[in-house]
Formats: structure tokens, C-alpha cells, sequence
């Protein structure tokens, strides 16, 4: 296999010049030709995050079969492509500090950390599925895998995960599924997920599911995944909250402030209590919750996606004592 070279840490681009190349540490900042790249040789900071998560990629890839191997290095390379939509429009400062802060996600997603930090907490890395028929469809998959702790919990974690992004049999149906009318699409499905809590009792995720099959535009949506480690199953609301009609009623009315107080365009009449009832709306993070509200949930497509977050301070009253919220190890 060929190997890579790179410009302190040029891991991030310079991973896709030969599939499953080991980058070597042989500094070179003539090949730097994007933005990107010359933000990466012209910043140390930005350097070492970029050095890191090639580390973390590295080391992920040394434990996946050949086929993973190549499900990884195009995943990374659609990675980019969203890094590069994130941080694209910014100025000269903002745009390395995206950067930064754009590698360090990926590097603990490829490492499997959580964003929180907690001690003892779970080490989920991503599986990955990918299938292309040229014309027809493409299919990417990430999906996380509980590598520690094993046990019945993490076994259960994992298969309510592939249900969530998966679907029924979604890899038959794309495969079943005609070609689109239009002259040069293909369908495709791109299933992707974020931890955005771990810590050893709870772990929370939330996947973002991407998909078209025709017609005017793609459409998205998110679903999240509460697990109870202890329990070993995933959480639902009355896990959560000590009267959940109440909890739907406060959540809804405080999401429904900050959606007009920052003019989200809503529906003339949003239902946000059918969002905040269904628990698969719902993420946990360190400092409090946030509810996903996906284009169509209160506001047409062309406003997006939005989160409402709250503390748990302020909904303190709400929780179930006894309850996993707030998280009691949150490191």
C-alpha cells in the first residue's frame, strides 16, 4: 500500500490519497491546496488536533476487517466534506477555529470517547456499512459499537442502535427500490450518529438519518437513544420525569419561547407537545437536555433543523427522583 504524505498532520485531506495508506510523520506542506490544508501547515494548534485524529483513525482502522477498512476511509472522506460545509463561509480566525473544533468531534468519535469526559465512562467506536450501485443508490452507515464495557447491557445497547439506524431492512429496500427519474441522481441513505453523553450508568445518542429517493429535495430527520447501562435498556419518559403529562406541558411551553423569541418561522399553530412526548426527540448532554426538532416537526422545510436546550436547573421539578436525570456522573 502506498503511504501518505503529509504536512505536520495533513491527516484529515492526505488520508485519501491511497486507500488504507498508514500516514508517516514526513512533514510537507507543498502538496497543502486547499483551505483547509494551509490552514492546517500555517497553524501548530490546528496541526496537532488534525495530528490526533489521524491517530485515532489510525488505530481504528488497525481493528476493522479490509471491508470496514474501506467503509472507513469513505466515511472520513464524507466527513470532510461536511467539515468543509461547516466551516467554509467563515473569516480567516473563525474558520481555523471550526477547524479545530470540527477535528477534535471527529477525533473522539473515531477514538470513542464521549464529549463529556466522565470516568469509567463506555468506549463506543463506529461500525460501518457501506454498499454503492453506480446510478442506482448508495447506502453509508455508521453505527455505534460498545467495545467496553461487554456484558448483556452492551449487547442490548448495540441492537436498539442498528434498529434505530438501520430501520426494518433498509440495505433490501435501497437495493429493491427503482432508480430516480431524473437523468444522473442516484437514491441514496446516509445514517450517521453523535454521542452526546456517556458516562457508566447512561449513555445518550442521537442519529442523523439523510435520505433521498426522488423528488424535490433530500429530507432528514434525527432520532436519539437513551440507554440505561444498569438497566441495560433504553430509557423512556417515565424513566425520566415524575409526571410526564406535566413534563410534555412545561417542555413544550419553554421550546415554544425560544422558537418565537428566535423567530424560527413556526407553523400558525406548532405542535411541540408531539414532539416533547415522544422520548426518541429527546438528547442527553452534560449540563441539560436538548429536544430535536427536525424540518415539518413545528416550522416548514426551509427553516431546518433547531434544538431547544434546557438546564437541569431549570426543570429541576420535573425529574423523577431517583431518576438518571440529571446524570449522576457526569464527569
Amino acid at each position: 500500500m502506498a503511504s501518505l504524505r503529509r504536512c505536520a498532520g495533513l491527516v484529515s485531506a492526505l488520508l485519501l490519497v491511497a486507500a488504507g495508506a498508514a500516514a508517516q510523520p514526513a512533514p510537507d506542506c507543498r502538496q497543502a491546496r486547499t483551505a483547509s490544508e494551509r490552514a492546517i501547515c500555517g497553524n501548530p494548534e490546528l496541526a496537532a488536533a488534525d495530528k490526533a485524529m489521524g491517530a485515532a483513525y489510525a488505530g481504528l482502522r488497525a481493528q476493522l476487517v479490509p471491508e470496514q477498512q474501506q467503509a472507513l476511509l469513505a466515511d472520513q472522506r464524507r466527513w470532510i466534506t461536511r467539515r468543509t460545509a461547516a466551516c467554509g463561509n467563515k473569516s480567516d480566525e473563525a474558520f481555523v477555529k471550526c477547524l479545530i473544533a470540527q477535528t477534535e468531534v471527529r477525533r473522539r468519535f473515531l477514538a470513542g470517547e464521549g464529549p463529556n469526559g466522565a470516568a469509567g465512562a463506555p468506549r463506543i467506536v463506529p461500525g460501518l456499512f457501506h454498499e454503492a450501485r453506480k446510478g442506482r443508490y448508495e447506502i453509508s452507515i455508521e453505527y455505534p459499537l460498545m467495545l467496553t464495557p461487554h456484558g448483556p447491557a452492551s449487547a442490548a445497547f448495540e441492537r436498539a442502535a442498528r434498529a434505530i439506524v438501520f430501520g426494518k431492512d433498509v440495505v433490501k429496500e435501497y437495493r429493491d427500490m427503482e432508480r430516480p427519474m431524473t437523468a444522473g441522481l442516484a437514491n441514496f441513505y446516509e445514517g450517521r450518529y453523535e454521542v452526546t453523553y456517556a458516562d457508566p450508568r447512561l449513555v445518550s445518542v442521537v442519529f442523523s438519518i439523510g435520505t433521498f429517493t426522488g423528488g424535490a429535495h433530500p429530507n432528514s430527520g434525527r432520532s436519539s437513544l437513551m440507554f440505561d447501562l444498569a438497566a441495560g435498556h433504553p430509557l423512556a419518559l417515565a424513566d425520566l420525569v415524575a409526571n410526564p403529562d406535566a413534563a410534555i406541558e412545561e417542555i413544550s411551553r419553554r421550546c415554544r419561547a425560544e422558537a418565537e423569541k428566535e423567530d424560527w418561522g413556526l407553523f400558525d399553530d406548532p405542535d411541540f407537545p408531539a414532539v416533547v412526548k415522544d422520548v426518541s426527540s429527546w438528547a442527553v448532554e452534560k449540563d441539560g437536555i436538548m429536544i430535536l426538532l427536525d424540518p415539518y416537526a413545528v416550522a416548514p422545510y426551509a427553516a431546518g433543523p433547531h434544538e431547544c436546550r434546557l438546564s437541569y436547573a431549570d426543570l429541576a421539578p420535573l425529574w423523577k427522583p431517583g431518576g438518571p436525570l440529571p446524570p449522576h456522573r457526569g464527569g
